[in-house]
């Protein structure tokens, strides 16, 4: 028996949960929950690092009240692309800024005057998207020549929980790669990139890999919450799509997709080598780094954000209104009444997000829905979703040549049974759902592999299957949803939807 200690840190909450493994199966609780709400300082929002280790330190003292001070490892996961800078002395210079700030499009004018984006593509494999890595310190270094100065090391955020709480610096590989800073292939820092950007070397923190042994609890923070020490930090796939990838409860064949489905949707198949052709490029679908050598090429969907935001402004019409009740509403509403394409960038910052639907419907001529229609609302986004799923994986299989046959669904949205029945109608395919925490799951089986309890991403699977409950949705008014999707794509075309960004 091995018990592992997770961090998953997510756009909406952060969860520390104990895993044990046991016998082949794997058992897990979660300890500790709280809010990782973007903080907004002088209109610019950044995400309260200091805030989540005290809490963490918090979710390790519910573990020894429960469990006693032996805990085999620790390991973080969380979101990607955003990031920490080490001064000359070691020190995290500043709070990470959010990728929910709007940055402009003028970085990829400078992609393309200087590197190009399709030798970009072709060398990094990562899609282009407003709030990646690259985009963001073309922005900064933009607004201030000196942005760059004095950097002595990147880590991004999961990295920086390690980090905080003794980890040596390094970047774990599947945060790393989706930076559009690292070769796709040599998997190392891409030196031609940086120097197209005026990007310092100074700046490429060691890159480790999921599994690998980072160092240990440091022994203040093990005695402060009544640890053993020398507690191992072991690094799962840093960036949660990647941990929630490890989850998907698929033990062979390359004929199913997967959608990690939760404040994103990361709709896409996982592959052993990464596809950096024209096509791909055209579609701008990311090769990001997956464990054990694995390539999972997908696309970033807006997801469940779009519901989460409705829900802030309705809950203050209807304090204490729940994800159930808003689905028992949209039940009752028309079908098919209206379209939303959920990567519009309208939907990408907070605010007042059933204001925004209904001003989009309005420009795209489309009947007209109060922002106060809850159901009317939902039902617009959970179909629009399932749509926008169909048109993703679909081409993503033509892509690199795979039938679908099924479609795993992990993560929150699998508590979403609306949206899960709508996928498997749209798609025409069975839908598997579960498991619900996939990325803690993903995270504590890859500390697990490193701690040498097991061997192989198919030795983990095979526990997530026999430790998880599984619940199949099979499609339904096939005709009705095939009619909806072709006015589906033609509303896209009408809307002169860009593959490509910038």
């Amino acid at each position: 028996m091995t018990r592992h200690f997770a961090i998953d840190l997510g756009a909406e909450s952060g969860r520390c949960m104990v895993g044990v493994l046991e016998n082949g199966r794997l058992s897990m609780e979660e300890l500790h929950r709280f809010p990782t709400r973007i903080c907004t300082i002088r209109e610019e929002y950044y995400w309260n690092i200091y805030r989540y280790f005290d809490e963490i330190l918090t979710g390790l003292r519910k573990y020894v009240e429960k469990y006693g001070p032996h805990l085999d490892s620790i390991g973080a996961d969380s979101w990607g692309v955003d990031y920490c800078l080490l001064d000359h002395n070691g020190e995290i210079r500043n709070l990470p800024k959010s990728y929910r700030r709007m940055v402009s499009q003028k970085p990829y004018e400078v992609m393309e005057e200087r590197f190009g984006k399709a030798r970009l593509y072709e060398r990094c494999g990562i899609q282009f998207l407003d709030f990646n890595t690259l985009n963001q310190f073309i922005q900064e270094t933009e607004q201030d020549k000196d942005y760059l100065a004095d950097v002595h090391g990147i880590l991004f955020i999961a990295d920086a929980i390690h980090y905080l709480l003794g980890a040596k610096p390094a970047c774990e590989y599947t945060a790393a790669s989706i930076s559009q800073l690292v070769n796709v292939r040599t998997k190392k820092w891409d030196d031609e990139i940086l120097a197209a950007f005026g990007i310092p070397e100074s700046i490429k923190t060691p890159i480790v890999f999921a599994g690998d042994a980072l160092g240990r609890l440091s022994d203040s923070i093990a005695s402060a919450v009544g640890l053993e020490p020398g507690v191992k930090l072991i690094a799962p796939a840093a960036h949660d799509t990647a941990s929630a990838a490890v989850a998907v409860p698929a033990l062979s064949g390359n004929s199913w997709a997967s959608i990690s489905s939760g404040t994103w949707s990361l709709a896409g198949v996982e592959i052993d080598q990464p596809v950096t052709h024209n096509a791909s490029y055209r579609m701008n679908i990311s090769n990001s780094a997956g464990v054990l050598g694995k390539t999972l090429f997908l696309k970033n969907i807006m997801g469940l954000w779009i519901i989460q935001q409705c829900k802030y402004q309705w809950e203050a019409e209807c304090p204490g209104l729940t994800y159930s009740q808003i689905v028992g509403l949209a039940e009752k509403a028309e079908s098919f009444k209206a379209f939303l394409d959920p990567d519009d960038l309208r939907f990408f910052p907070p605010g007042n997000m059933p204001r925004r639907i209904s001003d989009y419907l309005n420009d795209t001529g489309q009947p007209p829905v109060n922002p106060g229609n809850t159901g009317q609302m939902a039902r617009i986004i959970y179909e629009s979703l399932a749509l926008k799923y169909r048109f993703i994986l679909r081409r993503i299989a033509d892509t690199c040549g795979i039938s679908l046959k099924t479609l795993h669904i992990t993560g929150g949205g699998t508590n979403n049974r609306m949206l899960n029945q709508f996928s498997a109608n749209a798609l025409g395919i069975p839908v598997v759902c579960g498991p619900k925490e996939c990325s803690a799951m993903g995270n504590i089986l890859m500390q697990a592999y490193g701690c040498h309890a097991l061997s192989s991403l198919t030795e983990i699977r095979r526990v997530v299957r026999d430790s998880s409950k599984l619940e199949t949705y099979m499609p339904e008014d096939t005709d009705m949803w095939e009619e909806a999707y072709g006015r589906f794509c033609l509303f896209l075309d009408s809307q002169d939807i860009s593959s490509l960004p910038g």
